[in-house]
């Protein structure tokens, strides 16, 4: 049933791709499908909505100067000796769970607080740190959540080549709140945009069943991460008011944006 309705707007969705003024837009809903894919004249957006995506997007806008994104924890303690003290702060989760001995997790209600401001932050996650060192040898790299979903797609707009939008997934397992993201910023910089021409390049069909879930399920965000494997994980472990958090919609206008090692707020001066 769900691949008939997929088919059925097939004709819109593509019809509408084909006026946006970039030179390819694509999906994929796993980090693992960009084996062996060129990426050096790429865009990439990498989605992590529960919750790296939300945190970085979170730290930046609360005056964070710069994120450092760190896979390995011990790599990030390591790193985090390197600061002098109170410039940095080390964060980061594995399974949810803030690791021991660390400053912050990876809730992104704990980087609204002032003490967030002018701060490095170190931060270790499971999936969306994983999924940022997948694509780092693309040419640009940005965060993307539904804190910043029409900001994200004003700026792959602007763009002159090749934007491929990167959901994280949960363990090498798709995931919905993030396929329902980037569903949400392909209708954003189609529906906004009739009147240029480009030609789409579309390569599988993810970028069409991120749009059908994004228009199934876009209008209720928190119903929809409340739905979602690891926004039931959430919630049992009492962090609900996470999942309200990150289903806010366009709250944030900044764009984190990857400058060398370091993610920071591509809306200030000389960034």
């Amino acid at each position: 049933m769900v691949r008939k309705q997929i088919g059925r707007n097939y004709k819109l969705i593509m019809k509408k791709l084909m006026e946006i003024n970039m030179t390819g837009l694509d999906v994929v809903l796993l980090p693992e499908e960009l084996k062996e894919k060129d990426l050096s004249e790429c865009l990439i957006v990498v989605i992590d909505v529960l919750r790296a995506s939300s945190t970085i997007t979170t730290a930046l806008a609360s005056g964070a100067d710069r994120v450092i994104p760190v896979y390995n924890p011990k790599e990030a303690q390591e790193r985090v000796k390197h600061y002098p003290n109170e410039k940095a702060l080390l964060c980061g989760e594995r399974n949810g769970e803030k690791l021991t001995d660390f400053d912050l997790g990876n809730s992104p209600l704990e980087y609204k607080d002032s003490r967030i401001k002018g701060k490095t932050i170190l931060l270790t996650t499971t999936n969306g740190i994983r999924t940022i060192d997948m694509v780092k040898k693309a040419k640009s790299i940005i965060i993307g959540c539904f804190l910043n979903s029409r900001a994200v797609a004003e700026y792959c707009i602007s763009y002159p080549g090749k934007v491929l939008i990167v959901c994280a997934g949960d363990r090498g397992n798709i995931s919905l709140e993030d396929t329902v993201c980037a569903g949400m910023i392909v209708d954003e910089l189609y529906l906004n945009n009739i009147n240029r021409n480009c030609e789409i390049e579309h390569y599988n069909d993810d970028l069409l069943i991120a749009s059908f879930l994004c228009r199934e399920f876009g209008n209720n965000l928190s119903g929809m991460l409340e739905k979602s494997v690891w926004g039931k994980h959430l919630i049992a472990m009492g962090l609900k008011e996470d999942i309200n958090f990150c289903a806010q919609k366009d709250i944030y206008k900044l764009i984190p944006v990857i400058r060398g090692d370091s993610i920071v707020n591509n809306e200030l001066p000389g960034q």
